[in-house]
């Protein structure tokens, strides 16, 4: 009976651990799925129907791969007091190169949109999209308070 009992608290165990690992994998979204999704949803809200469906979410995905390559490359969290002088100015050219970049790919793609989409329509799909990054940012903070 014991031992019944204790295969049985081993296996829920087991069941349980499976279960939570199963979740987390649905729950994590690559990059690309998201960028999918995320386009996916606002071509809906902004009733885009057939072709132009199609090519927004095709347009729209190129667009944030594109961003996501000006991200810098790795994240030092260095102690701001311990950098000299020229690592410091080295680091704010660095950010203002990426600041243009990010500008000339959305002036790009500003440019691609507006082939196939009202200015009215893209003022909506820029709205969205920081509404949309706005509740993942505030998702992400809610989750990191949690681990802690």
């Amino acid at each position: 009976m014991k031992t019944t009992r204790t295969i049985i608290l081993t296996l829920m165990l087991v069941f349980t651990a499976f279960g939570t690992q199963a979740q987390n994998a649905k729950q994590r979204m690559s990059r690309e799925q998201m960028a999918e999704t995320q386009a996916k949803h606002i071509a809906a809200d902004l009733n885009l129907t057939g072709k132009t469906y199609d090519r927004f979410v095709e347009t729209y995905e190129n667009y944030k791969k594109e961003l996501w390559q000006t991200a810098p490359k790795c994240r030092k969290k260095n102690c701001r007091n311990s950098e000299t002088e020229e690592q410091a100015a080295e680091k704010m050219r660095k950010r203002f190169e990426r600041s243009q970049k990010v500008l000339d790919i959305r002036n790009k793609y500003y440019q691609e949109f507006s082939k196939f989409l009202t200015q009215k329509q893209i003022e909506q799909m820029y709205e969205k999209e920081r509404k949309m990054m706005k509740r993942l940012s505030e998702r992400r903070r809610a989750n990191h308070g949690k681990r802690r």
